[in-house]
């Protein structure tokens, strides 16, 4: 298996959020990042970028992927509800 890192940046946007079941299937999507690159789920690189997002419900969650070591780390930078702004 992978590891997960959580920026503390990301962990207190996800904690901002208030509905708790919206918290809960954003915590169980990044959870199954960790069999990448086999994953399900809404994955895209980010154009002119070298990060990934990945869509749940209406929120994206943007992570970095170091594949140099073994196990691969996952490193989750952002939490963010989708608009315009959100990257």
């Amino acid at each position: 298996m992978n590891s997960i890192v959580w920026k503390p940046q990301a962990v207190r946007q996800l904690r901002k959020i208030a509905d708790q079941a919206k918290r809960e299937a954003i915590y169980d999507a990044v959870q199954k990042l960790a069999a990448w690159p086999i994953c399900d789920g809404d994955i895209q690189r980010l154009q002119g970028r070298e990060d990934y997002r990945l869509r749940v419900r209406d929120y994206r969650i943007v992570f970095e992927i170091d594949q140099h070591g073994n196990p691969v780390v996952i490193t989750i930078a952002q939490v963010r509800k989708r608009s315009e702004r959100t990257y």
